[in-house]
């Protein structure tokens, strides 16, 4: 006897298409109801999905094992955007956070924190 499942959510058609996007350093992504986390060797990257007034609305949150701070950002697009086009323009962001953070990672920023001891 095959077992119903329920798909809700706007995050799940996502997930073949995000596959499809080519992710530098893609560790694991996961597309659950309205989220999408996309993990990355040091990085997690959240978006929350959400519909509003005709609008698709992307609301993004970074958050690094490293040295760089967290940052949220949002993005907007037709509310007749297919999956493929949101997937598009999530790994769109992705890459462009990746290339933003290459510089922090090969030389972190020196700060009062980051220097060794006084002696």
């Amino acid at each position: 006897m095959a077992r119903p499942f329920l798909i809700r959510g706007r995050a799940v058609p996502l997930a073949r298409y995000l596959a499809e996007e080519e992710i530098e350093g893609l560790v694991a992504c996961s597309c659950i109801g309205n989220e999408v986390t996309i993990d990355l060797g040091d990085t997690r990257i959240m978006v929350a999905l959400s519909d509003l007034a005709g609008v698709v609305r992307l609301d993004f949150h970074m958050v690094q094992d490293g040295p760089a701070k967290a940052r949220s950002w949002s993005r907007r697009l037709p509310g007749e955007s297919e999956a493929r086009e949101v997937a598009a323009r999530i790994a769109r962001d992705v890459r462009t956070l990746e290339r933003e953070l290459e510089p922090l990672r090969r030389r972190p920023p020196e700060g009062p924190d980051r220097r060794g001891p006084v002696a």
